[in-house]
């Protein structure tokens, strides 16, 4: 060890040092220098290092007590990766981004303190840090990474900064406990998977300025029951919700672009909407062909194709309903739709008036007239 500095692997594997007070004169502890300390406890900092370099403390799984310097401007990644026994992280004033890995697998971590000028959280900052409970993010956080807190199995309770934009991919996947969640406003891009196997998450509100769902987004959040996805969201990408068993009730508007596989799993109240004509429709509990048929038809946007699987549908609970969202909404060709309907009035009727479908029902008198 230099008068200045603590070198790269200085005290690598060293499997007596307990306690470890860095000296008055260090301004750079080097990569790797505490790297696999795993009897290490305690560090004391005597001074004020301007640097600490990658890995410095990575894997001293005996660490315990661990208080960063104020002084710090920046941290380097994987700082304290898998420092299992850490319970406690008070993150410098002066930091402004939390790097990839910095606290990765710290299973110990109960309580997190993160600086009010904090701008971005890494790739798996804080991912598999199984102890901790609650965060609360800075409100100048705009970014959170890949994977940045998945697998926090005891995480139940998360505040996101109102001007948050990014949630990278798989950023809270696997956190088995998170109960509620309010995206802000702000969001604008949602990583694939990023809420994956949530199983007690039970409501999720979309925000107005995220436009797509991506793939896999909310699989796995068996505690869903219902969501609505708002007219701005264009496009929902393949098993968004997949394999949300519970959920009930699915709104979606005819202007959203759907990725039919697995995006209904599961549904059996889907609610339909097209230029504010609103039908309902109750789908079976096994899948069948004509509930294959029922989304290829939602999701498909040529005129002649929809009319080919409405011909095919043979469950007039399925049929009914397309012929009066069609008839009441298509400006197009309406013949295969309308003459459903004058072929089938009675029947037709029958189904408003069980559904309590008003305004639907004054949508086919109006066209009648």
């Amino acid at each position: 060890m230099q008068d200045n500095k603590i070198e790269s692997w200085a005290f690598f594997r060293n499997a007596s040092l307990k306690e470890f007070t860095v000296p008055e004169t260090v301004n750079c502890i080097e990569n790797h220098a505490f790297y696999d300390c795993r009897t290490l406890k305690k560090i004391i900092f005597s001074g004020c290092p301007e640097k600490i370099e990658k890995s410095a403390f990575m894997k001293c799984t005996g660490l315990t007590e661990f208080s960063l310097p104020e002084n710090l401007q920046s941290l380097p990644a994987e700082l304290c990766a898998e420092c299992l026994s850490l319970k406690k992280i008070s993150v410098p004033e002066k930091i402004e981004t939390i790097p990839d890995r910095a606290f990765y697998f710290c299973a110990g971590l109960t309580e997190l303190s993160l600086p009010e000028h904090l701008q971005a959280i890494g790739i798996s900052a804080f991912e598999h840090c199984t102890s901790l409970q609650a965060v609360t993010f800075p409100e100048q956080v705009r970014t959170l990474g890949t994977q940045a807190f998945s697998g926090c199995y005891a995480l139940h309770t998360i505040t996101l900064p109102a001007g948050l934009q990014k949630i990278g991919k798989w950023g809270f996947s696997d956190c088995f406990r998170l109960r509620s969640l309010q995206l802000p406003e702000s969001l604008t891009e949602l990583g694939e998977g990023a809420f994956m196997n949530c199983v007690s998450l039970k409501q999720v509100r979309i925000p107005a300025n995220l436009t797509e769902i991506p793939k896999n987004a909310f699989l796995g959040c068996a505690g869903l029951t219902q969501i609505h996805i708002p007219e701005h969201v264009t496009k929902i990408h393949a098993q968004a919700f997949s394999c949300c068993t519970k959920l009930k009730k699915l709104a979606i508007h005819d202007a959203t672009e759907c990725g039919s596989s697995g995006l209904f799993d599961n549904i059996r109240f889907l609610h339909l909407y097209r230029k504010g004509c609103h039908v309902r429709i109750e789908l079976n509990e096994e899948k069948n062909a004509d509930e294959n048929l029922v989304i290829r038809f939602w999701t498909e946007k040529d005129i002649s194709r929809r009319k080919i699987f409405f011909r095919q549908l043979k469950n007039p609970d399925y049929k009914i309903p397309l012929a009066v969202l069609m008839t009441a909404t298509l400006d197009e060709d309406k013949a295969v739709f309308r003459n459903y309907i004058h072929e089938n009035s009675e029947t037709v009727s029958a189904f408003l008036i069980k559904n309590h479908d008003e305004e639907n029902m004054k949508k086919l008198l109006q066209l009648e007239s």
